[in-house]
C-alpha cells in the first residue's frame, strides 16, 4: 500500500481537515507513513507542491525539494485567513525498500 501525508502537531498525525496556523506554523515540513495501526512504517518525503487560491481564485502552486516547507510557502501561510484552505499535492516519498513513490491524492488544510 501508499503511505499517507501527514504533518506531525505534537503527538497528533495531521492528514486533513482544519489547522490552527500556530500549529501550522510551528511544524518545519511534511512526513509520510504507512500507518494502519499495527505497522507504522516511515517513508522519506523527497519533494511536494502547494496550492493557495489567491483573491482572484487563480491557483499558486509552490515546490518544495524535500520535506520541508519553503520561506515562500511559511510566508504564504502567515497571510491565509481563517477559513481559507490550500492544499498539498504531488508528494513524493522513499521507502525503506529504497522505492520512491508520488502518493495518490491531495491533502486539504484548512486554517483556523
Amino acid at each position: 500500500p501508499d503511505p499517507t501525508a501527514y504533518i506531525q502537531v505534537g503527538n497528533t498525525r495531521f492528514r486533513e481537515g482544519g489547522l490552527a496556523k500556530a500549529s501550522l506554523m510551528s511544524v518545519p515540513g511534511l512526513n509520510a507513513a504507512i500507518d494502519d495501526g499495527i505497522l507504522d512504517i516511515q517513508f522519506r518525503v523527497t519533494g511536494f507542491s502547494t496550492v493557495f487560491h489567491d483573491n482572484m481564485g487563480n491557483a499558486v502552486q509552490m515546490a518544495s525539494q524535500g520535506g520541508e516547507f519553503t520561506d515562500r510557502m511559511r510566508d504564504q501561510f502567515r497571510r491565509l485567513s481563517r477559513g481559507r484552505r490550500f492544499y498539498i499535492t504531488e508528494v513524493h516519498a522513499i521507502g525503506p525498500d529504497g522505492v520512491a513513490r508520488v502518493l495518490p491524492g491531495a491533502m486539504e488544510v484548512k486554517v483556523r
